[in-house]
C-alpha cells in the first residue's frame, strides 16, 4: 500500500538519511510518500517537476512491487506527470546496472588507519613530507557556506577542466546550488591549492560532490592526501558515512570501502510517452550534433 503523508513529517524516517533523499532541504515541491507491506513500512521524498518526478530513493532496497506500486500511485493522482526517475537504487527491478561505493565511518581516525597497510600509510607520509620539503606547510582549509567563494570555485573550474576536461558553463553560485555543495576542502601546498573536495554534510551521511588537484603536483598525490585529511575531518564532525558514488577510482577502494550493486533508469506512463522521449534523447544525443555539422559546414 502507498499513501501519501499530508501531515508534519519526522524527516530523520527518511532511511538513508542522505541529501539526495532530503528533498526537503533543497525544494519546496515534493510529497513523502510512505509505503507499507508485509515485509516494509518505509517512506520516501518524491520531488515533482512540471512533467515528471524524481524519487528521493538513493541507496533504498526497493523491491519490483513496490516500484509497480509507487508509480500506480504517482500516475493516478499526478496527472502531468509523463515519467518517473530514480538513481543508485538496490532492486530486483534491473533498468541500468552500475555500482556505488561508500564508507561506513568508524568512531576515530586511528580506527581508520588501521584499514590501509603500514606500507600505504609509509608512502603517504614520506610525499608529504617530500611536498613540506619543497612547498612548505601542508595545510587544509575547510570552507561552508557561506564562506565558500567565488575564486574557491573558479580554481575548482580551472583544475577538473585540465583533469577531465569538463567545462561546466554555471557560475559558481549556480554550481553550488545544483549540486547542493555544503563544503568545500582545499589542500595548500605553501599557500598553493593542490586539490579540493567538495561534499554535501547537511546530513548524517556526507556525499562527496567531487575532488580534483593540480595535475603538476600529481607526484605527491594531492587528491589521495586531501581525501584522507578529509575523512578526518568528518569522522572528528560524528558523520556516520561517506556516499562516494559509482565508477572505479582506486581513492573509491580504500578504506575497506563497500561496494554495491545499485540500478538506474526510467518509468513511464504508456509505451507512447516512453517512445517519444526516447526519439528526443536519440535526437540530442546522435542528430543534433550532426545536423549543426552540416548546417555551419554548407554556410561556409
Amino acid at each position: 500500500m502507498v499513501q501519501q503523508l499530508n501531515e508534519k513529517c519526522d524527516f530523520t524516517k527518511i532511511v538513508p538519511n542522505f541529501i539526495y533523499n532530503r528533498i526537503d532541504l533543497f525544494s519546496k515541491n515534493f510529497v513523502i510518500l510512505r509505503i507499507q507491506n508485509e515485509k516494509h513500512d518505509y517512506q520516501l521524498e518524491v520531488q515533482l517537476f512540471d512533467n515528471h518526478a524524481e524519487l528521493g530513493a538513493w541507496m533504498m532496497d526497493i523491491s519490483k512491487c513496490d516500484f509497480n506500486e509507487i508509480a500506480l500511485f504517482l500516475f493516478h493522482n499526478y496527472r502531468n506527470i509523463e515519467y518517473i526517475s530514480f538513481y543508485n537504487v538496490i532492486s530486483n527491478k534491473v533498468f541500468i546496472a552500475k555500482n556505488h561505493y561508500h564508507l561506513i565511518l568508524p568512531d576515530s581516525y586511528e580506527e581508520l588507519k588501521t584499514r590501509i597497510s603500514a606500507k600505504s600509510r609509509n608512502t603517504m607520509s614520506r610525499k608529504r613530507k617530500k611536498a613540506e620539503a619543497d612547498y612548505g606547510k601542508i595545510e587544509m582549509v575547510g570552507y561552508e557556506n557561506d564562506g565558500i567563494s567565488n575564486e574557491i570555485i573558479s580554481a575548482y573550474f580551472e583544475m577538473k577542466q585540465k583533469t577531465h576536461h569538463i567545462r561546466y558553463n554555471l557560475t559558481w553560485k549556480e554550481y553550488l546550488d545544483r549540486y547542493h555543495v555544503s563544503n568545500s576542502y582545499v589542500l595548500y601546498f605553501g599557500g598553493q591549492i593542490a586539490a579540493m573536495i567538495l561534499t554535501c554534510e547537511q546530513c548524517p551521511i556526507v556525499y562527496l560532490e567531487n575532488l580534483t588537484y593540480d595535475m603538476e603536483l600529481s607526484k605527491y598525490s594531492p587528491g589521495m592526501m586531501a581525501y584522507e585529511m578529509v575523512i578526518e575531518r568528518l569522522i572528528s564532525k560524528g558523520k556516520t558515512a561517506f556516499y562516494l558514488g559509482g565508477g572505479d577510482y582506486d581513492y573509491k577502494k580504500k578504506y575497506d570501502s563497500v561496494e554495491t550493486a545499485v540500478t538506474e533508469g526510467k518509468i513511464y506512463r504508456s509505451w507512447l510517452i516512453e517512445l517519444k522521449y526516447r526519439w528526443i534523447d536519440f535526437y540530442n544525443k546522435r542528430l543534433y550534433w550532426k545536423i549543426l555539422y552540416w548546417k555551419r559546414k554548407l554556410s561556409v
